[in-house]
């Protein structure tokens, strides 16, 4: 067993005694035998459309788990989970799709809608981030390497505010848009000049309070990539800077906020 696996380990816990109930059957179903009960189940609105699509644009039966069904009358299966990926199947062209039958009446099914609906594992941010950098891939490959030339780490799990530490980045949403726009140096960049100042005791430069309106601010024009920046948030401290704009707007927007440091970059700059 290598250190990257780990074993279903349950030593500890309690056991509990299943409810007697009918094994399960897994299967390939025809499409054309799959039904929806709209007494339960979710319409197709425009954003399922979207998340349809989105499934069929890159369709991947390693993405694919199986369609949860009961067995109804006249040869069909009632779909209680996975409306959304066997519709992408068929406009994939699929006529198949692996499901998972177990008898159930119309009562249990909704309960088996509202209980798989209800208690799934939300997936986070940071757990693609952790997944998508396992696999490889180009952005998240290329985020890691930018905050990691910073000095910090981009955080593949989440923290509560006590537990964070300096030099911890949990923001993965900004900076996968700044190194997919090209602006890897600017996460470098600004990462680099707030562990200069942090001394390993200000945590929250590295919130996305700070890192949003900095990071963009500085992405805004070429010119403020070579400006000493540790110095000027040595002598303009950023959370001053917010708190000035503030006062001055009674209220910021996230665009005032990136305003603010774009005025005292160019202030900056002007001086050299």
């Amino acid at each position: 067993m290598t250190t990257h696996f780990r074993p279903i380990d349950v030593s500890g816990q309690p056991a509990l005694e299943p409810a007697d109930q009918a094994a399960p059957v897994l299967d390939w179903i025809p499409i054309r035998q799959l039904v929806i009960d709209d007494r339960y189940q979710r319409p197709l609105t425009r954003a399922g459309w979207q998340t349809i699509r989105r499934i069929a644009e890159d369709f991947r039966w390693t993405r694919f788990s199986p369609v949860l069904v009961a067995p109804i009358p006249g040869a069909l299966w009632a779909i209680i989970d996975g409306q959304h990926r066997t519709h992408a199947a068929a406009i994939c062209g699929h006529e198949k799709v692996p499901c998972m039958s177990v008898h159930m009446d119309t009562a249990e099914q909704a309960q088996a809608f509202a209980g798989v609906n209800g208690t799934v594992t939300r997936i986070t941010v940071h757990h693609v981030f952790k997944a998508a950098l396992a696999a490889g891939e180009s952005w998240a490959v290329l985020a890691n390497r930018a905050v990691e030339a910073g000095g910090c780490t981009l955080m593949t799990y989440n923290k509560t505010s006590s537990e964070k530490r300096c030099g911890e980045v949990f923001c993965i949403a900004l900076i996968r848009q700044l190194v997919s726009a090209g602006h890897g140096a600017v996460v470098t960049t600004v990462l680099k000049a707030l562990r200069q100042i942090d001394e390993g005791k200000r945590v929250p430069l590295f919130s996305d309070y700070i890192l949003r309106p900095l990071m963009t601010a500085v992405a805004s024009a070429p010119r403020f990539l070579h400006l000493d920046l540790a110095r000027i948030l040595t002598l303009q401290d950023p959370f001053r800077v917010l708190d000035a704009q503030r006062r001055r707007l009674d209220g910021m927007s996230s665009k005032a906020a990136r305003d603010a440091f774009i005025a005292l970059l160019t202030r900056m700059a002007n001086t050299q």
